[in-house]
């Protein structure tokens, strides 16, 4: 870590992002929240919130304020910045979620007001993240390749939420915007929005801090070459042109666009073999075992990309594809990620000024991989039989998985907070 300190708010943005994606897996196993049936339906969009917005953005964040400056080696710009961040955005999806279901048909009386508040409550708090984040970058230029991914992230995001903002006034006050511009929101709009969070914000941003956390834990070369850069360019500039061309509504150069997008992830699934191949260090731990099935999803994503748009996708396509990319590939890189972040935050804390001075325990102490690794292994079974449930049109299959999913992140949350309170840990 290199002197680095310790973020005041990680495991704080840890905690609410574990309880957020319990609450999306209960929410999609109760039935309540149904994609094949109507993708803007309340429930639907509080499932999909909570994963995206409650679950990936608050946990990247978490990551991000303590590993931006590992990355750049130097100070976060502001630990008291990072403490409003999780507050705005911590309220704002609140109000959001109670937003959702206040729209004409949800559990909740009609309250207007309550979208456009929460939405902008989580921009104020993203835009404070965005600055602190970005002032620590620019501290380090010029930027190693992970630098250029997270940075790139952050620019999607700040577009994602400013675009979900204005689909969330689209649906709470449509009385506000012009009828052309709603209808742009609710189609080319709605997919931008996608292409941004999942394309964009999510996965350049995972692949980032893959590249950074897999080898500083594999003991391998965190200094990419030609192939890494050029997974960022061609993957960073498909998506640039994807996501401008649904605003400006033409499809002149979406094929190449998506193709680029394809091949651009296909080099760095090939550049991340090459870092697995070259670690120092031989046996794996579970984070670095378990990495890969991430990253196999993310190969299959890419397969079927090609399959179905050479094909044609149907909706139900692609609502297992956005699945997929959501639980599989970057919220499985997540959660195996956490379960050595967390124990590693842990020991610096409670153990790292006692190096030298007596019997410290091992990183690998603070949890049980024995024990532990099959509640992963249930996750991404249940993520994996999820996404084709939903591509055959197969709902009650889909929520008895995501029961399982339910029941396997809750024991995987177990681990964590023994991991994260070792004193306490039996």
């Amino acid at each position: 870590m290199r002197g680095v300190r310790l973020s005041r708010w990680s495991m704080s943005y840890f905690a609410a992002a574990v309880v957020s994606l319990l609450l999306a897996e209960l929410l999609w196993a109760s039935g309540l929240a149904n994609p094949l049936a109507d993708i803007g339906n309340p429930w639907v969009l509080v499932g999909v919130h909570l994963t995206t917005l409650g679950f990936l953005t608050l946990l990247m964040l978490g990551a991000l304020h303590q590993f931006v400056p590992v990355l750049t080696e130097t100070e976060l710009a502001s630990q008291a910045a990072s403490g409003a961040t999780w507050f705005a955005v911590a309220a704002g999806l609140l109000f959001m979620l109670l937003g959702f279901l206040a729209l004409p048909g949800g559990a909740l009386p009609e309250t207007p007001w309550l979208l456009p508040v929460g939405g902008s409550l989580v921009i104020l708090g993203l835009l404070v993240a965005a600055v602190n984040l970005g002032v620590t970058l620019a501290r380090a230029w010029p930027w190693t390749l992970s630098a250029w991914l997270v940075a790139t992230g952050l620019v999607f995001l700040l577009a994602t939420v400013a675009a979900g903002l204005l689909l969330a006034l689209s649906l709470a006050a449509p009385q506000l915007l012009s009828l052309r511009l709603l209808a742009v929101l609710a189609g080319r709009g709605l997919t931008a929005h996608v292409i941004g969070g999942i394309g964009g914000w999510l996965t350049l941003t995972a692949m980032g801090v893959a590249y950074k956390l897999l080898a500083m834990f594999t003991l391998s070369d965190e200094h990419r070459g030609a192939l890494g850069w050029t997974a960022y360019a061609v993957t960073g500039a498909g998506l640039a042109v994807a996501w401008a061309g649904r605003w400006l509504g033409t499809n002149r150069f979406d094929g190449l666009a998506w193709a680029a997008v394809l091949v651009g992830l296909a080099a760095y699934v090939v550049d991340m073999r090459a870092l697995y191949q070259t670690r120092k260090r031989r046996p794996l731990e579970l984070n670095a075992r378990y990495g890969l099935i991430p990253l196999g999803f993310l190969a299959s994503l890419i397969v079927v990309g090609v399959v179905l748009y050479a094909e044609g996708m149907t909706p139900r396509a692609e609502i297992a594809v956005v699945f997929w990319a959501l639980y599989g590939w970057v919220g499985g890189l997540a959660l195996t990620q956490l379960y050595k972040i967390v124990p590693f935050l842990t020991w610096l804390h409670a153990f790292g000024q006692r190096l030298g001075k007596g019997r410290v325990p091992r990183v690998q102490d603070l949890v049980d991989e024995r024990r532990d690794h099959y509640a992963y292994l249930v996750y991404f079974a249940a993520v994996a039989l999820g996404g084709v449930f939903l591509s055959l049109g197969w709902f009650g299959a889909f929520r008895v998985v995501l029961a399982l999913a339910f029941l396997a992140t809750l024991d995987v949350a177990r681990a964590l907070y023994h991991g994260a309170h070792p004193a306490l840990s039996g």
